[in-house]
């Protein structure tokens, strides 16, 4: 597969089902399971015997992912290659196939590849997934570059803790998600938003270092400053520059805003659901300045 279809797919996919999940630390598939994790993708652990990975509840095999609600677009397999033509069988029966079947470093099937290929999937072989997103994707952008000044960082009830940013704290903390909300966050607006210190800050900001949980961060912490407001209005952008040292001075509304929506897309930042996730990400590519659409 071509590079390029590669990044359009893994900028398209927002699932993935990891066959074989433990998060034994050391472990490949821990470090992967991780960094797909920290990359804002929603992760479904599958393993026959572990009871939980990353602090998300397995399922035992790919047919019970219906069960759970989980439509994944990736298959990622921890797998011996002996195993994989069974695990390509499983995703056959699935309501809906997934965009890639990935076979991690080391691990080749030609039987699962011809299965998955006949059935319109596409596949992947011998190569890590995390190796491939983090040279295809890089966090900085043209327009701006973070000077962890903390300026985002200030202020009560901005960090809202979504769906997808729950499992990222529980696997940092090693806690369930009712502790993890119980000792970091409270109800403001009926979303769950990381508490503050008594100076003003995001509990988590420290003077001078920035985030102590980054790897762990919300979605919301993630996206500044490509927030709803400042891709769709030039005065918000204008404020936001000046008060924001990141934002380079050179930076065009229209450059922003056509960088910012991309960025949302490709590290599956933009939020849909308005009763649960950020206000700030929630943006359609139709509001954006005409000459930033694509």
């Amino acid at each position: 597969m071509l590079f390029d279809d590669m990044r359009t797919l893994l900028a398209r996919a927002r699932n993935i089902a990891i066959i074989g999940a433990k998060d034994k630390p050391g472990s490949p598939v821990d470090h992967v399971g991780r960094y797909l994790l920290n990359a804002g993708f929603n992760i479904q652990p599958v393993h026959p015997v572990r009871r939980q990975a990353w602090g998300i509840p397995t399922v035992r095999s790919i047919t019970e992912l219906p069960e759970r609600g989980f439509e994944p677009d990736i298959i990622c397999l921890f797998r011996a290659p002996q195993y994989c033509e069974a695990h390509a069988r499983e995703t056959l029966t699935l309501p809906r196939l997934p965009m890639i079947f990935w076979m991690q470093e080391g691990i080749r099937s030609p039987e699962a590849g011809m299965l998955m290929a006949a059935a319109g999937v596409k596949v992947v072989e011998d190569r890590c997934l995390q190796t491939v997103h983090a040279a295809l994707f890089d966090d900085v952008t043209e327009t701006f570059s973070c000077t962890r000044c903390g300026k985002c960082c200030e202020g009560r009830g901005g960090i809202v803790v979504g769906p997808a940013d729950l499992p990222r704290l529980c696997a940092h903390f090693g806690l369930p998600a009712e502790e993890v909300l119980a000792r970091y966050a409270e109800n403001i607006g009926g979303k769950p938003t990381l508490k503050c210190g008594e100076d003003g800050f995001c509990l988590f900001f420290r003077a001078g270092k920035g985030c102590a949980i980054h790897p762990a961060r919300p979605a919301v912490c993630r996206a500044w400053p490509f927030f709803r407001g400042n891709l769709v209005d030039g005065l918000s952008f204008a404020m936001a520059k000046e008060d924001c040292p990141g934002i380079r001075h050179e930076a065009t509304h229209a450059a922003f805003a056509r960088e910012g929506f991309r960025y949302l897309n490709d590290y599956k930042l933009r939020a849909k659901d308005i009763l649960h996730e950020g206000r700030a990400l929630i943006v359609e590519e139709s509001e954006l300045p005409p000459e930033a659409r694509s």
